[in-house]
């Protein structure tokens, strides 16, 4: 089967089941990205509340002297550790979905004979190509 790359003329030659069982790959390293990226989300978001429940708790003599960053702080360590992990997040699920139209496309006509990837699907298949473990 040929594998394109979608803006480019890069192509070349690779058996249907090899591709098959790179794509897949791919999609599980993807998916296990997906869930640690949910994981580091979700500490983050712990130890925020673990901080305002500790800050509540003072009283209100220790509150006036507790130091805590202005609120515009707060909210660019909210961008840079929640908003843009859930961005990639898209971006991985969109991947994702493309595995799965190749995928799809691989097993019900086996017989294909060309196949177009974006260009980060077609550097992860060129990376699997080159370390040639497929097992």
């Amino acid at each position: 089967m040929i594998v394109r790359g979608e803006l480019n003329d890069d192509h070349f030659q690779v058996p249907s089941p090899d591709l098959a069982k790179i794509l897949y790959r791919i999609r599980e390293d993807r998916l296990k990205e997906i869930e640690e990226i949910k994981h580091k989300i979700n500490q983050y978001e712990k130890k925020k509340r673990a901080e305002e429940a500790f800050y509540q708790s003072l009283s209100p003599v220790r509150k006036f002297f507790a130091s805590r960053p202005p609120s515009h702080h707060q909210a660019v360590e909210y961008i840079v550790h929640v908003k843009e992990r859930i961005k990639l997040i898209d971006v991985l699920k969109k991947q994702c979905r493309e595995l799965d139209d190749v995928l799809e496309l691989i097993e019900a006509d086996p017989g294909h004979k060309e196949v177009v990837l974006s260009t980060a699907l077609l550097e992860g298949v060129n990376r699997y190509r080159k370390w040639g473990d497929l097992s």
